[in-house]
């Protein structure tokens, strides 16, 4: 049989930092009541000996558990990817660990399942980046005791929120289409269910009404498959249409690959805007003009908010991240009505 190996304890720690372990457990919950020297001694012993505290036998003592949950669905996506790091580095910065559970956005069963791992672990606080009704209406129905964060959810005004300003981001990616002298702009949404699709939709409309154009929008998803699909297909010359503002990098991925396949010049025939910068946007072909999304900003944000509340610091209730537009070669200056 394998030699069982022996896992440091509190008693170890103790016994290396010189003192006790009623020490070592203080240090653990934080108390305020410790030299800095000792509490240095005590976490260099933990980190030597590699020992990680037992958040159970902790929750016992301080009825915390010092554990944030994050309920993510999509996490194939750019968007909720992104965020996951900085909330976790924010979370352990400020001694707390963060666990997520996964989940499928269509299944309400899959749904309830995460929300309630996630409750049986303790979590002293809730981050939710899953941008469908579905999932915040459950949210909302199970988790009553404890702070929760929605990202980019509708329900700003009554809870603590995080959001991407999609709207301005929108509204800025098809100005800069129409400070090119484009005037007929084609937007290829994303999916109606997600609550950042329909403000990107608003901004684009906002923009094109703004400047006496109008608008024309095509239903998509965030997928590439989908964009270059849409592309195979799109009758350009009977609409005139001269640009088109994707609502994420995927689709204006899919679009590009679909347009240089019909041998339409981009930009010398169409504009593209996608949204996301996605860090391969860089080295498409031609590079795209997109909206950079912070999205390690909005997880410190989201992340804060809770820590703050939890700590009782007085927080916003709603704090909103706004993009940026990265201007490349995707997108270039009307001079002529453009024929493919």
């Amino acid at each position: 049989m394998p030699e069982t190996v022996k896992l440091p304890n509190i008693y170890d720690v103790a016994r290396l930092a010189s003192v006790s372990h009623q020490t070592v457990s203080r240090v653990i919950n934080q108390s305020s009541s410790l030299k800095a020297e000792t509490r240095e001694r005590v976490l260099n012993a933990m980190k030597e000996l590699g020992y990680v505290p037992n958040a159970a036998a902790r929750a016992l003592v301080t009825a915390k558990s010092k554990i944030i949950g994050i309920l993510i669905t999509d996490i194939v996506y750019h968007g909720p990817a992104g965020m996951m790091h900085s909330m976790e580095t924010e979370a352990l910065n400020a001694g707390y660990m963060a666990i997520s559970a996964s989940v499928d956005p269509q299944s309400l069963e899959s749904i309830n399942r995460g929300v309630e791992y996630l409750r049986r672990m303790g979590i002293d606080g809730l981050v939710v980046i899953t941008p469908q009704s579905n999932s915040v209406t459950i949210v909302e129905k199970l988790i009553t005791n404890i702070p929760v964060v929605y990202i980019d959810s509708p329900n700003q005004p009554k809870s603590l929120s995080a959001s991407l300003d999609n709207f301005e981001g929108a509204r800025k990616g098809t100005q800069h289409l129409i400070d090119l002298g484009h005037k007929n702009i084609l937007h290829v949404a994303g999916p109606t269910e997600w609550f950042d699709a329909e403000p990107r939709i608003r901004g684009y409309e906002f923009a094109m009404r703004a400047a006496g154009l109008q608008p024309r929008v095509l239903a998509g998803d965030w997928n590439i498959e989908t964009g270059y699909r849409l592309a195979k297909d799109l009758d350009l010359d009977s609409d005139g249409i001269t640009a088109v503002f994707a609502a994420n990098d995927n689709l204006a991925l899919g679009i590009m690959h679909a347009f240089r396949e019909r041998g339409i010049s981009i930009p010398g025939r169409v504009s593209i805007v996608g949204f996301d910068d996605v860090p391969e946007a860089p080295y498409f072909a031609p590079p795209l003009t997109t909206l950079k999304t912070d999205l390690a900003e909005l997880g410190r944000v989201s992340m804060g908010l809770i820590l703050g509340f939890l700590k009782g610091e007085p927080v916003e209730r709603v704090n909103v991240v706004e993009p940026e537009l990265v201007i490349r070669e995707s997108t270039a200056q009307l001079l002529i009505s453009k024929k493919q």
